[in-house]
């Protein structure tokens, strides 16, 4: 019964990735991103356009964050490691200008994130959750390809504090 539940899940989706009509917009995408601050690290992510609207396109996705590298490995600047972090975003990612080659990108949604070690810019090591925004630009760079930067800002509340974490992204994408 497992086989024929994950077979009926599997299928829609492996359908849904495809292109119905030559030259209609794809839906689905994948990539990963090159992230920094508070250390440095990669991203994974992936999402689906939900609408298509004259102005903008819309889109549901989620992010898997793993940032391995700190200042201190980077160079020794005297202070505690950091450590690692790790976060998951879940929300929505709003497209200008479709249709064009350029256009300016705007992110929000529900963070988890995950401190250890000493963190610089969260006050103690543990879990926050909360909410994150992110502005951006993105061109593409063929009918798959897109790639742009994105700068953004956690919200996150735990550890009996309220942290803002920034961060910066350098996404790639495959537009499947």
């Amino acid at each position: 019964m497992r086989r024929f539940a994950l077979l009926g899940f599997l299928v829609p989706l492996l359908v849904a990735c495809q292109s119905r009509v030559a030259g209609y917009p794809r839906d689905w995408y994948a990539g990963g991103s090159f992230a920094a601050i508070p250390g440095v690290g990669l991203a994974v992510e992936g999402g689906k356009v939900l609408a298509r609207p004259d102005t903008f396109d819309w889109s549901g996705e989620a992010q898997f964050v793993w940032q391995f590298l700190d200042d201190k490995d980077l160079a020794d600047d005297d202070f505690a490691d950091h450590g690692e972090m790790l976060g998951v975003r879940a929300g929505f990612k709003h497209s200008t200008s479709p249709g064009h080659k350029r256009h300016l990108t705007l992110r929000y949604g529900f963070e988890f994130y995950r401190a250890t070690g000493e963190p610089g810019i969260v006050d103690e090591a543990g879990d926050y959750y909360g909410a994150y925004v992110g502005f951006g630009f993105e061109t593409e760079l063929s009918r798959h390809w897109t790639m742009g930067p994105e700068l953004a800002a956690a919200f996150l509340e735990g550890e009996g504090s309220f942290e803002v974490v920034p961060a910066f992204f350098w996404h790639l994408a495959y537009d499947f």
